[in-house]
């Protein structure tokens, strides 16, 4: 990535690009995860990602930032993208293979937020950066817990 730093709107548009994907990803995992707690844990993420997109939005329009304080941390992320291999969703992937493919969204997005928070520190748009890393951190934990309780109880 560039090392460049937007405009508060080009901030806040990228932003919401990013928040579109990740939605986008849970919306088709849903699709096809059968397992009841997996699910619904995606369905809660697609839901924060459709509110944080929400929150940017009206920003555009001169709203305040405030919605996007922090969630409670879930803890560390155990980084499971080192060693879970991504491969792309098909017809044929199995609710295991949903699962990498999100934990390999929500770490995507998460970097992508600290780099644009690193790239802006100091500007307006660099603490929004932050506080979305921040989120999406959370997300990627949550995440990275349902899968070991899911697939790494037999390891």
């Amino acid at each position: 990535m560039e090392p460049v730093c937007y405009t508060l709107e080009g901030a806040l548009e990228k932003a919401i690009e990013e928040e579109k994907q990740s939605l986008k990803v849970y919306r088709e995992a849903m699709k096809k995860v059968e397992n009841p707690h997996a699910r619904a844990i995606l369905k809660d993420l697609a839901k924060e990602e459709l509110e944080h997109r929400n929150v940017l939005e009206k920003a555009l329009l001169g709203e305040t930032l405030a919605h996007l304080d922090p969630e409670e941390a879930a803890g560390s992320s155990m980084e499971l993208t080192y060693f879970l291999e991504e491969r792309k969703l098909d017809e044929n992937s199995t609710a295991q293979d949903v699962m990498i493919y999100a934990i390999h969204e929500e770490k995507r997005s998460a970097d992508f937020y600290q780099q644009m928070a690193n790239h802006c520190k100091g500007a307006p748009m660099g603490e929004l950066f932050l506080k979305l890393h921040q989120q999406e951190m959370t997300h990627l934990t949550r995440l990275e817990e349902t899968y070991e309780k899911l697939y790494m109880t037999h390891m």
